[in-house]
């Protein structure tokens, strides 16, 4: 029955001339699956898995699992991957799954490699009680052939780097959760109340520290010590770690002090039970949503900003997302409010909630004496498809600040459109616009639309990481004039 299911979806999807099935048949496999989480989506699933890097693999997806396309997944149900666990002979991947290709073979020992070091596949201290993990449309393993990827193979290694040793004032380091199990009890001292604001937890050090030191190791409990800056971790004069912008991006280096004392209030568009503007059916498979799509662009804005020494909070949060490179991003409901505060379902007071937080920094900071501080509010726009438009910006009538800044912006974009796209000129427009975010701040405001998410060429602009980055460096380079 299985074989026959199989080559139904394969049948299903022949009309992809790029799909290739394993090079012999896996008659031992079987799926690995997985259980949904709160949040989970069958688009942050597959990426989990790096399978996503073949976007046939979504209509598997849907097809193993006898689902509708765009259909949402339920919590706690268990969905099977287009991802093989096939037994492992004790000898060779080459022996154990009869392939004979060089480049694939190697692929897969990388890929499961990773698999292992990023805990998403159970590591073994011998080879005949592991698993090989196969994905079914075996082509995206020859783009591992040639990457470096450390084999783990005990699962039992949990050992933990912690960047908390470098702020010690001493220099004493905390030593890793393993290396604490050889001391004795009387040297342990458990470093409390560390929240998840941080970038360390559960520490564990070789002495005991001073009050100060744990002040200065607690932002959740100072949030204006030197260790947090904004919605980052300070570790060192240079360098900050940003956990909110994912295992790739999260060292931050600090290259300029151009925008130093300056504090930046990021709200990304939406979040929570408020996807903000969808698209469907886009090219044929995929549904987007505005605040997946505000949220990259503000993250990548938010690390330009701390590049050049700003203060930046980012007042959504989404502790899984990061910065993301891929096209396609999934619509989930797990963002937060900062602080991991549930967003409303109620607009009114999912507004009232994001602003409350950013007037209350502000006036902790006017109290500091920060006279430049900014609220920036990114969205992705809903007009009809036939209409192009380019980005435009909102600022507070009241404010000379806020249109001045919006100005600014709207003309590095028009200098740089007559770089990347001399065919058209820009039509991107500033106005006053009296929106709640806009009227109820009191950081200077601007309001940014990124892009009409219903039209094919605008959709560009947001759908292409490169495009993302640029939205983001250019709306920096306005605040760098």
């Amino acid at each position: 029955m299985r074989s026959i299911i199989i080559s139904l979806v394969f049948l299903l999807l022949s009309g992809n001339q790029n799909i290739s099935a394993t090079p012999s048949p896996l008659s031992k496999a079987s799926y690995v699956t997985i259980k949904a989480r709160e949040g989970d989506g069958v688009y942050s699933m597959l990426r989990k898995y790096k399978l996503l890097e073949d976007p046939a693999n979504l209509k598997l997806f849907y097809a193993i699992n006898k689902m509708k396309p765009n259909s949402e997944l339920v919590k706690g149900r268990i969905y099977k991957l287009p991802l093989f666990a096939h037994p492992h002979d004790g000898r060779s991947l080459k022996s154990s799954l009869g392939w004979n290709d060089g480049t694939l073979l190697k692929g897969l020992e990388n890929y499961n490699n990773y698999l292992v070091k990023e805990k998403l596949k159970p590591g073994s201290k011998t080879p005949k009680t592991q698993k090989i993990y196969v994905p079914e449309i075996n082509k995206i393993l020859r783009s591992w052939a040639d990457q470096k990827i450390e084999k783990t193979t005990n699962s039992d290694d949990k050992s933990d780097k912690f960047v908390a040793a470098q702020y010690l004032k001493n220099d004493k380091p905390i030593v890793s959760q393993k290396e604490t199990q050889k001391l004795d009890r009387k040297q342990q001292y458990l470093i409390a109340g560390m929240g998840k604001s941080s970038a360390v937890s559960n520490l564990v050090a070789e002495r005991k520290l001073s009050p100060g030191e744990v002040e200065l190791l607690n932002p959740e409990t100072n949030l204006t010590s030197s260790l947090a800056i904004g919605s980052a971790v300070k570790v060192s004069s240079k360098s900050l770690n940003v956990p909110l912008f994912g295992k790739r991006y999260e060292k931050v280096d600090v290259k300029t002090a151009d925008l130093n004392n300056q504090v930046f209030y990021i709200v990304p568009g939406h979040g929570g039970p408020d996807p903000g503007a969808i698209a469907k059916n886009v090219d044929g498979q995929y549904t987007i949503c505005e605040d997946e799509y505000a949220y990259d662009v503000s993250l990548r804005l938010a690390k330009n900003l701390m590049e050049n020494g700003a203060i930046v909070y980012i007042i959504v949060e989404d502790e899984n997302d990061g910065i993301r490179d891929e096209m396609y991003l999934d619509c989930d409901q797990d963002e937060t409010n900062i602080g991991g505060y549930k967003i409303p379902i109620n607009q009114k007071k999912r507004l009232k909630q994001g602003i409350s937080k950013v007037n209350k920094l502000y006036k902790k900071y006017k109290k500091k004496g920060f006279a430049k501080q900014w609220m920036l509010s990114l969205h992705i726009d809903a007009q009809s498809e036939a209409n192009r438009q380019d980005v435009f910006f909102y600022y507070q009538s009241e404010s000379t600040a806020s249109k001045k800044k919006a100005i600014d912006i709207q003309n590095v974009f028009e200098e740089k459109y007559q770089v990347y796209r001399k065919t058209r000129e820009y039509n991107g427009t500033v106005s006053a616009r009296p929106l709640y975010v806009v009227r109820n701040s009191d950081p200077e405001p601007v309001f940014i639309e990124l892009a009409n998410i219903h039209n094919p060429e605008d959709r560009k602009r947001i759908l292409f990481p490169k495009n993302r980055q640029l939205l983001a460096d250019w709306i920096t380079e306005g605040f760098m004039k």
